[in-house]
């Protein structure tokens, strides 16, 4: 409810850190879909599952003649500014825009965060912390119903998905696909590398890393399963293993299959962590599953590219970070922040390297099925490469042995 929101909401405020600022990143999750369906009497500009023709540049396939507008996928039509759309250059300043301020302010407002961290340790961190966890997952269930239930009800109001049992499964499908997608998008960025920026103590950012992490897997196993059940009781598994000429489109449902299957290796790892012989290795293990993870949902639904720029931002800067450590240089929570600010930055230098160069590949009429498939996934490597290169350069300014009262007293 809006009244828990915005209790939850000044929990958090209390907080020295971006944690203040998540409020808006869900904000704009939840009113994302409802949005862009209302908006729907533009047609392509903001159509496809989720957004993703008007985010990609897929229009319809029969306003053009290529390979893909031929087989009735799409068609492939050029963006107001390095390859991107309008819509998608609008949906990328929304959704980072908090994070990219929020990190802008804490990196000029020491003093302040001095102050509140003062006021935390007198009111008593601890209770209110976990006070505003336990409201953020309250929410984040009713979240997640609105996520899964808006999508169903356009889908099941279609009469094709009212046809019979395997068309309302994959209605059902489909519209976990959703929830889905804001998971991945937003748990991954509660890191372990960028808690003393967020103001959440160690146990409460893996307590939510955790408990969001679980969710993923399971609309994860909906989405999977229902899609699972539509194509075996229409053309059959062997079906999709034909990737030649028109047939290309079919790397789409593959890629989502390989998905869910180093989403179940995930959840195995995860689930023997606690082993004593197995625990040293977990961490590592668990970086490279989730990696290969979001690489390859990213290849299977496009948009990933955007959603998930503040995600790897956040980690290309954790990651930097430990690089200039290894040098002796210790930086402060402000010029962390200010890290991050380049980072998203970079981020966004390097999706748009990789975006500029899609759209005049893409602008050739014989380009095939399968290529387009390789430009997400490379484009979120780019981000990282971006902003990891953007944050370095802010923390090798770093002293040796200097900068390190606020961040260890924002640790502790």
């Amino acid at each position: 409810s809006s009244s828990a929101f915005c209790m939850a909401s000044m929990a958090m405020a209390k907080k020295p850190g971006l944690w203040s600022f998540a409020k808006y990143m869900v904000l704009a999750s939840a009113v994302y879909e409802p949005l862009r369906n209302a908006l729907h009497r533009y047609g392509t500009a903001v159509g496809g599952v989720g957004g993703v023709g008007g985010l990609c540049n897929m229009g319809n396939p029969e306003d053009c003649k290529s390979l893909a507008g031929e087989t009735g996928n799409y068609c492939f039509y050029p963006g107001v500014w390095a390859g991107f759309t309008g819509f998608a250059l609008v949906v990328l300043l929304v959704w980072t825009a908090p994070l990219l301020l929020g990190a802008l302010r804490m990196s000029m407002k020491a003093s302040e965060v001095r102050e509140r961290i003062a006021e935390r340790s007198e009111e008593g961190s601890e209770d209110s912390g976990e006070g505003a966890e336990r409201a953020l997952l309250q929410i984040w269930s009713g979240l997640s119903l609105l996520w899964f239930v808006v999508p169903f009800g356009y889908f099941i109001a279609d009469p094709f998905f009212r046809k019979n049992v395997s068309t309302i499964i994959l209605a059902v499908a489909i519209a976990a696909a959703y929830p889905l997608s804001w998971h991945l998008s937003l748990t991954a960025m509660l890191s372990k590398k960028v808690q003393p920026l967020m103001g959440l103590d160690r146990p409460g950012i893996v307590a939510l890393h955790k408990a969001l992490g679980w969710r993923s897997a399971a609309w994860s196993g909906v989405h999977i399963i229902g899609e699972l059940i539509y194509i075996i009781s229409t053309s059959g598994l062997g079906a999709l293993f034909n990737l030649v000429g028109k047939n290309g489109e079919n790397l789409l449902y593959l890629l989502g299959i390989l998905s869910a299957a180093l989403m179940c290796l995930h959840v195995a790892v995860v689930s023997v962590r606690k082993n004593s012989w197995f625990n040293p290795y977990f961490l590592g293990i668990h970086r490279v599953i989730a990696i290969g993870l979001l690489l390859a949902a990213t290849a299977h639904w496009w948009p990933f590219v955007f959603f998930l720029l503040p995600t790897v931002a956040v980690h290309a800067m954790g990651t930097a970070n430990q690089v200039v450590k290894q040098f002796h240089r210790e930086a402060s929570t402000p010029r962390l922040s200010f890290a991050l600010f380049t980072a998203l930055i970079g981020a966004f230098g390097g999706l748009a390297l990789v975006w500029s160069f899609r759209a005049k590949i893409m602008a050739a009429p014989d380009v095939g099925l399968l290529l387009p498939f390789v430009f997400p996934p490379l484009a979120l490597l780019a981000e990282f490469l971006g902003a990891f290169a953007a944050a370095t350069s802010v923390l090798f300014m770093s002293p040796k042995g200097g900068e390190v009262e606020l961040h260890t007293q924002l640790v502790a």
